[in-house]
Parts: C-alpha cells; sequence; structure tokens
C-alpha cells in the first residue's frame, strides 16, 4: 500500500541551498552512480507515482496549506527485496540478501516483526510530469545485537527546470559523496554517542549509491568494525 512521505519520514528532510557540487548541465561532476533512464523502471511505478499527484491535487487549498506532505513524495512497503524489485522493474543489486552469516531483520535493522515494520521499503520522488527525480530503497539485517542498514540509492537526470540548489538529503547523499571520496571509491563516517556507536560506508556501483550503517551498543565497538569490514566484502563481487 502507497504511504505519503512527509518532511521527516525515513530520515529524508527536506533540503534547501545545496553546496554547488553539479555542474552547469545539473549533471553531477565526478565519481557517483549512474542516472537511470526512464525506460528501466516499470510502469506501476509512474501509475503509484500519478496517483500520489492525483491525490494531491484532489485536496483544496486549505487542505494543502496545513499538509506537511511534499507533492510527489510517497514510499512503498515490501516484505523482501525480490518483491520490491519487481514493482521497480529493475534489478538493485544486494549482496547482503545472500549473506548467510547476516540474520533478516527490519528495514530500520531490528527484528522481523517489531512493531511491524515492513522488511523493506522504497521511497520515491518524482515531478508531475512523471520524471523519477530519485528512489531509495532501505532494507535491514542483524549480525547478532548488531544492526545493520543498507540503503540502495538510484537518481533520475535532473528534471527540467529543477532548480541545483533544492532538493533531498537523498540527493545531499550523492553530492556530499561526489565531493568527499577519493582514489578509495568507499568513503566511510563514524559516529558515536551515550548508547551506540556506527560506523557508515558510502560506496557507488553501476547506478546504485549504497549507503551501508552498521549500530552497535559502545562496548561493541569492535564487533561493529569487523561487522562493517564483512558487509563491505560481500560487495566485491557486485
Amino acid at each position: 500500500m502507497k504511504k505519503f512521505a512527509v518532511c521527516f519520514l525515513s530520515g529524508l528532510v527536506c533540503i534547501s541551498s545545496l553546496t554547488g557540487c553539479l555542474g552547469q548541465s545539473g549533471q553531477a561532476e565526478g565519481p557517483g552512480p549512474e542516472p537511470i533512464s526512464a525506460e528501466m523502471l516499470a510502469q506501476d511505478v509512474y501509475d503509484a507515482l500519478q496517483e500520489e499527484w492525483d491525490s494531491y491535487d484532489s485536496l483544496s487549498t486549505e487542505q494543502k496549506m496545513l499538509s506537511s506532505h511534499l507533492p510527489g513524495a510517497f514510499y512503498e512497503d515490501f516484505s523482501d527485496w525480490a518483491a520490491c524489485e519487481e514493482f521497480l522493474g529493475m534489478s538493485v543489486p544486494n549482496p547482503l540478501e545472500e549473506a548467510a552469516w547476516l540474520d533478516h531483520g527490519t528495514y530500520v535493522g531490528m527484528p522481523e516483526g517489531f512493531q511491524d515494520a515492513p522488511n523493506v521499503r522504497v521511497s520515491l520522488c518524482g515531478t508531475r510530469e512523471g520524471h523519477v527525480e530519485w528512489l531509495s530503497v532501505e532494507s535491514g539485517y542483524r549480525d547478532g545485537e548488531i544492526r545493520v542498514t543498507l540503503d540502495a540509492m538510484l537518481y533520475g537526470d535532473p528534471a527540467e527546470g529543477i532548480s541545483t540548489d533544492s532538493g533531498w538529503s537523498v540527493e545531499l547523499k550523492r553530492q556530499s559523496y561526489i565531493a568527499n571520496v577519493d582514489d578509495d571509491p568507499v568513503l566511510i563516517t563514524e559516529d558515536s554517542g551515550e548508547q551506540y556507536v556506527s560506523r557508515t560506508a558510502y560506496l557507488a556501483q553501476g547506478h546504485v549509491l549504497y549507503r551501508v550503517s552498521v549500530i552497535g551498543d559502545p562496548n561493541l565497538q569492535d564487533h561493529v568494525q569487523e561487522t562493517l569490514e564483512n558487509v563491505l566484502s560481500e560487495f566485491e563481487n557486485v
């Protein structure tokens, strides 16, 4: 069932004033995922996008003003990765699906069935004219007490009339990767707090920019690092 995406849904924050990492044509410069073409996606995707815009257009002016919903943005939930690919009409390589040492979890890396959260979530943003700007496929896994989340992000060519200085955090992730990656195609960041430690890796392969996060308790820091290394080794043959 289609759901509407709001501005803070799944960490996709509506952003303005992107840093200037785009070229004059609006295309990303430097290393990064290859853009997908309109023909690569199934008609189901465009039907869902049209339904989203029809629903928005059915609102009154007052309802639109009061709504926190961003038109053109929505998400779909799936029980597994294969069902998601069937909806999209294309293969999105995910080596973690076949990693025997990982248990499947919800899309945020909690145990399966936790609060009825789905295993896979697809977020998508597109224009009224039917142009898909980007889509994000999220899934989650478990390595014992360690959470592993994967976000596979795909991008269309910039739509006509879309400003290069505004967008969502999905686009910001691409810009950050392009701006910060060096000779090593894997960009790794670290984060920690009183109750967690995390390691996140970004890597671009083909049409996909992957974001893989490994999260655990502070006393599992070494385990978190080891799990990330094992996760990245799964991508070597993608």
